[in-house]
């Protein structure tokens, strides 16, 4: 027995059992944990395999997705549900599921991994399968441009040469992953009638071929670069996929998975699309069939901390949290767009601030232009409301659209002021998103 191995395991188990209690996070456990003992991970050893997704755009749900199919199946897995990515929080998750020897007893570990923190997570974790979703640009100050990331994630793959690679045939970026070493899957949709033939959004993080430099053309986009992609100067083009998604059905929730019909509870585009990439994951890592994947992704439901709907004053009103990336919240405005009715747009803003956080440039790359005519009123609210605001004018929305309040203990007025169902747009990048709910639903 490693003696140093279970003190630390127990003692992780315990900080996490209180900060349970009081309401607190999982990365101290873990962070604790790792300055004892820092080599603690490499210890420990596990039953099953080993699946990490990561991605600029919807990791968490897609991780949580992917552990909730495999628990209706019948496997065991432990998964880090509440998206606690980097490797702190990694190691209060493994930590917390060992056993006093440093085993995991699962069938399957499921981790959300931080882009930019897997080339360190894949130094002590033995991962089998690697879900890249997407690599668009996020938090720009802190990740700087998608091609850093890419590199960062490369190192992360070259540790693990034996790994699964589960790629996006219709993101050139991260599909660029693949490499001779590691075997790959990949995963595509059909265009849906939500497709467009230009870029709508505010951000295109690859009009050039990564593998030449030349104009990158595409047959259709999703949304911002991802679309089915072909260099006509070389021949770098959306792979042939392995998990195909087609006949998307927005109004009913369903789309068809290599001929399985699978009904969701969500109808966004993307959440869409990262169902082909977990189906893809789960009959690839279990060897379950697709109509098995199906059955367990019809009572999966995404995580109210992601989309909460409720109701104000008798009006319609959702919650999207949609963190400080610029994609994600183009990809919300398409949402809020596609919904009947008159309608009102919140923006609600918040520094991270014990990172010192306070970066609002990446507002810029939304194109609230789009919402011109489509919205009786455009609120700003949280301690960045003014910054928002300025960006909105610079949109061409004027004071007869515009309200803005940065007083949360007003937020409830500022809302009466506005008409229509009310959609929010929570953009502060690590929690504190709740403040806005707890004011709207303390009635």
């Amino acid at each position: 027995m490693n003696l140093k191995l279970t003190v630390t395991a127990l003692a992780c188990k315990a900080l996490s059992f209180v900060a349970q209690k009081l309401g607190g996070g999982t990365d101290r456990p873990g962070s604790i944990a790792l300055k004892v003992y820092p080599q603690v991970l490499k210890q420990l050893k596990y039953d099953g395999k080993i699946i990490a997704v990561t991605g600029s755009n919807g990791k968490t749900t897609t991780s949580n997705l992917i552990a909730h199919v495999l628990r209706e199946k019948g496997y065991t897995v432990v998964n880090n549900a509440k998206g606690s990515n980097l490797t702190s929080g990694i190691a209060t998750t493994l930590l917390c599921a060992s056993d006093w020897n440093g085993r995991v007893k699962a069938d399957f570990v499921v981790l959300e991994v931080d882009e930019c923190y897997s080339r360190f997570i894949f130094e002590d974790v033995p991962v089998d399968y690697y879900l890249a979703l997407n690599l668009l640009r996020d938090q720009v100050v802190r990740n700087g441009n998608p091609d850093l990331v890419f590199e960062k994630v490369a190192d992360a793959i070259a540790k693990r040469p034996n790994c699964t690679l589960i790629l996006n045939a219709q993101e050139p970026i991260s599909m660029n992953l693949a490499t001779k070493t590691n075997p790959a899957l990949y995963f595509a949709m059909d265009k849906t009638e939500r497709s467009t033939d230009h870029c709508v959004s505010g951000t295109h993080d690859c009009k050039i071929c990564p593998h030449c430099f030349h104009k990158m053309d595409y047959d259709f986009y999703h949304y911002n670069h991802l679309g089915q992609f072909h260099c006509s100067h070389c021949d770098y083009q959306s792979h042939k996929p392995d998990f195909f998604g087609s006949e998307v059905d927005f109004a009913n929730q369903s789309i068809t998975i290599n001929g399985t019909k699978v009904n969701v509870t969500y109808n966004t585009t993307f959440n869409m699309f990262n169902t082909v990439a977990a189906a893809a994951v789960c009959c690839s890592a279990s060897g379950m069939s697709m109509e098995d994947f199906a059955k367990g992704a019809a009572t999966f439901h995404v995580a109210k901390e992601r989309l909460d709907s409720f109701q104000f004053d008798g009006r319609k009103t959702v919650c999207m949290l949609t963190k400080q990336n610029a994609a994600s919240l183009d990809q919300s405005l398409s949402y809020v767009l596609e919904q009947p009715g008159e309608k009102t747009v919140a923006i609600y803003i918040n520094n991270v601030l014990y990172l010192d956080y306070k970066d609002i440039s990446w507002l810029y790359d939304v194109a609230f232009e789009r919402l011109q005519g489509k919205v009786a009123n455009i609120l700003c609210t949280g301690n960045r409301a003014l910054d928002a605001a300025v960006r909105v004018k610079a949109a061409g929305f004027g004071d007869d659209v515009l309200v803005y309040e940065n007083d949360i203990e007003k937020t409830k007025e500022a809302f009466r002021k506005t008409k229509g169902d009310i959609y929010i747009l929570a953009t502060s990048a690590f929690g504190n998103e709740g403040k806005i709910l707890e004011v709207l639903k303390d009635e």
